[in-house]
């Protein structure tokens, strides 16, 4: 009997992608206008050494898995591309400059989505320790 996934999970799961990607457009769009040309999937050396640098910095960030969901490649090709991280900066030429760029952006990015999912897990303690002072409250003023 195959293992069944509820509706909702996968709608869940749906919308998660589509956010995440939707979210990672306007990191990619600020790195190849920074670069100075526009994504492609060729195997023109500038643009693999872009992909191999972003990759390399996003999955820091979000790891190879939802690195690859983001750029529509697999996680085998983000792990090649952090595999040889050191090599390429020593050795390929123009991939060092494409690096830094790469981590400056993807630095900034994901500092801000770390400090936006900070706020709202604040939020979110916040209300449960409001929810929790309004029970208190009435179960005081209920003895009384």
């Amino acid at each position: 009997m195959r293992n069944k996934v509820s509706p909702f999970l996968a709608l869940t799961t749906i919308k998660t992608y589509i956010c995440m990607n939707s979210e990672f457009k306007s990191l990619f769009k600020e790195y190849y206008d920074i670069l100075g040309f526009e994504y492609n999937k060729s195997r023109v050396t500038k643009q693999v050494q872009a992909r191999a640098a972003i990759m390399t910095e996003m999955s820091k960030y979000i790891g190879a898995n939802a690195t690859a969901k983001a750029m529509k490649s697999d996680h085998a090709t983000v792990c090649y591309h952090k595999k040889r991280h050191k090599e390429n900066l020593k050795y390929w030429v123009g991939y060092a400059k494409m690096h830094d760029i790469a981590k400056t952006i993807c630095s900034v990015y994901f500092s801000q989505q770390e400090i936006e999912d900070k706020i709202k897990t604040i939020e979110v303690q916040i209300k449960k320790l409001q929810d929790k002072k309004t029970f208190l409250q009435e179960k005081l003023n209920s003895t009384l």
